[in-house]
């Protein structure tokens, strides 16, 4: 018989170190977990972040990313950092999730969930699975990519280049202001409010080896930007996205080779394209490049008299005043949209 739990605890400053190796080994792990995304939280939006280490004989043997929305729009939360929990055992999981929700409960929230898990973790928890995350085997590399691709995709990157469009991929943040430009426009269109600059901000300071920015550029105009963490042998699509009115030069094309080719040539051995609805365009289009979709978990329990639990990612999409408010947002001026896009996405931070 195995060591019985020893301790479930906040995280402090002095166990960050023993916390990110723990994430950086564990299978489940992933760039979201890392301990520098408390800080970056809390600097931005305020939140209070009661993140949860369990331990065992002395070593970590689990962690819950935990942070509470406490907001008037949608009612207070508990939910963990995209990526869910990591955990050595059903045992250990199911501990960390029933402290995470008695803080919950202590929040006075309607709902504790575990964001975009990568797989289902047991208990009283609504599981949904309405999205999958593409990942590409990049080992190959670039040469041996590209002629494995589609040859239409190959024409469509090859179009892009004719229009003049070029990549820039950055390690240092200097392309930061060009990268929150494009994603400011391009969000705005789709209909949805983009946190702050100073969120990436805080991204890079707090991983200052941990992320890349492709800024696709038409002459020196910024017409596309994917902002990208790296962890670990892979490196992970996070936010991305270009205006529609260049859509026609074709830069997502060139933005996504220009992105594979550089994580294989790098060194990591796979991209992963991030999250899509299953069945969306998007997801067809994520498909195209080689890669594998694998499922995306919501699951969510109510607290306290609330019966049942949803996530704010599904309920975009059946929420008739959400779908409302999506197709007003771009009628917004863009500078409108800016200034009050942060002050709405602190209520829905990772949606």
């Amino acid at each position: 018989m195995g060591q019985a739990l020893s301790s479930i605890t906040e995280l402090t400053d002095k166990d960050c170190p023993s916390w990110d190796a723990y994430v950086k080994t564990v299978a489940q792990g992933l760039p979201q977990h890392l301990s520098g995304w408390r800080q970056v939280l809390y600097k931005t939006f305020g939140y209070e972040t009661p993140y949860l280490m369990a331990c065992q004989g002395g070593r970590v043997v689990g962690i819950l990313p935990l942070f509470v929305v406490r907001s008037v729009l949608v009612g207070n939360s508990a939910m963990t950092m995209p990526g869910g929990l990591c955990a050595d055992s059903d045992q250990v999981a199911a501990a960390l999730i029933a402290r995470g929700k008695e803080i919950a409960g202590q929040a006075k929230a309607k709902y504790f969930t575990l964001q975009d898990t990568r797989q289902v973790w047991p208990g009283q928890l609504q599981t949904t699975t309405n999205h999958v995350h593409w990942v590409v085997d990049v080992r190959p590399g670039p040469e041996a990519l590209w002629k494995e691709l589609d040859g239409n995709l190959r024409r469509q990157v090859r179009i892009a280049r004719r229009n003049g469009l070029t990549v820039e991929i950055d390690r240092t943040g200097q392309l930061l202001g060009a990268c929150y430009e494009a994603l400011s426009r391009f969000t705005h269109q789709v209909g949805t409010p983009l946190f702050g600059r100073d969120f990436l901000e805080r991204i890079v300071e707090a991983f200052p080896d941990g992320f890349n920015i492709a800024v696709v550029w038409r002459k020196r105009e910024p017409i596309g930007a994917y902002f990208q963490l790296q962890m670990g042998h892979m490196v992970y699509g996070m936010w991305g996205g270009t205006p529609r009115q260049y859509l026609k030069l074709r830069p997502a094309y060139l933005a996504y080779w220009e992105i594979l080719s550089d994580t294989s040539a790098n060194g990591y051995h796979f991209l992963d394209m991030g999250r899509s609805p299953a069945g969306s365009n998007a997801a067809k289009y994520k498909g195209q490049w080689g890669g594998v979709a694998k499922p995306v978990y919501q699951q969510v329990a109510g607290v306290g008299n609330a019966q049942s639990g949803h996530n704010m990612a599904s309920k975009i999409h059946s929420d008739d005043k959400l779908q409302f408010f999506m197709q007003l947002w771009p009628k917004l001026p863009l500078a409108v949209a800016q200034y009050l896009g942060p002050k709405l996405r602190r209520h829905v931070p990772f949606a």
